[in-house]
């Protein structure tokens, strides 16, 4: 496989079609056991104490509104919280597609219908969207920074538990790739992989190279280092990509001029949205960060009547 080849490897990003129905279902029920606890449907009087209280009957219209500037995601997510929630009595019209930038004050969806079932899933689904959506914002501002130099965005796994589907998703809408989804789909050697095999040196590095790559001779590998000497003497003949963790901005510069015909340079460990832009003026293949889904802030977005 030659460079052009792997980089093609890590430019994917999940698409909504992708995300599994029954992952997305069992973390809702968990959403809807929060709101009105897992015996709502055996004794829904029980629920939401607050509506039944107030004597609302009859139907309503909603809008979802933006308070802020944002990139969408998670509009997506609406049948399936009506489905888990039982909102059988609700349409919903989606006015903005996951990916897409709305302005502030914008209209992205409308709901009509049961007032008691708008009140039922309201919270849920602004959750999901500020969430998403905050994440989708936080990563396009990034892509700004860096898209003048040709450098690709990767997310990581540092996501919320139970989450990582939906948060790696949004990444995407706000156009980064996602690196792995897990620990199941790409051999990414860490840190603690060389340490746990007491790699020390370069010879011990190439042996435990070659070794992977004559078990998994068509599998794309990756291999995190912390020093220079170590990244240049990977090759494409062990390794697709090399990953630099926590390297100073000369040495990301010096190790790319090396061997950038060779392999993938992939550039990690301390990158923020402060300082991305500075790596990506060294122009390595890829960035990635943990920041969209670690630090990034829920967008502002509300329910109003109409």
């Amino acid at each position: 496989m030659n460079k052009s080849s792997s980089i093609t490897v890590l430019q994917k990003k999940i698409s909504w079609e992708e995300i599994n129905k029954k992952y997305l279902n069992s973390l809702l029920q968990l959403c809807l056991e929060e709101e009105v606890t897992k015996n709502y449907f055996q004794c829904p009087s029980q629920g939401d104490i607050s509506t039944k209280s107030s004597n609302v009957s009859g139907t309503e219209h909603a809008n979802i509104v933006t308070r802020e500037k944002i990139v969408c995601s998670g509009l997506n997510i609406y049948p399936h919280i009506f489905e888990v929630f039982g909102a059988r009595n609700l349409t919903f019209l989606k006015l903005c597609e996951d990916g897409e930038t709305a302005s502030s004050n914008s209209i992205i969806a409308k709901i009509e219908g049961d007032i008691s079932e708008i009140l039922l899933i309201e919270r849920t689904l602004l959750n999901f969207i500020q969430r998403l959506s905050g994440i989708a914002t936080f990563t396009e501002n990034i892509i700004q920074k860096i898209e003048k130099y040709n450098v690709n965005l990767l997310d990581t796994r540092k996501t919320t538990p139970g989450m990582r589907y939906l948060e790696k998703y949004a990444t995407g809408c706000g156009g980064s790739y996602n690196h792995r989804l897990g620990l199941h789909d790409r051999i990414l050697i860490k840190d603690n992989h060389l340490a746990s095999r007491n790699i020390r040196n370069k010879s011990d590095l190439i042996s435990f190279a070659k070794e992977l790559r004559g078990k998994s001779r068509n599998t794309f590998i990756e291999i995190e280092v912390d020093c220079i000497d170590f990244a240049l003497a990977l090759t494409s003949n062990e390794v697709n990509a090399v990953l630099l963790d926590n390297f100073s901005l000369e040495d990301v510069v010096h190790v790319k001029k090396e061997i950038d015909q060779e392999v993938i340079i992939e550039v990690s460990g301390g990158i923020s949205s402060n300082n991305i832009e500075d790596y990506a003026s060294c122009r390595p293949d890829f960035i990635s960060t943990g920041a969209p889904t670690h630090s990034s802030r829920w967008v502002d977005i509300g329910l109003d009547w109409y």
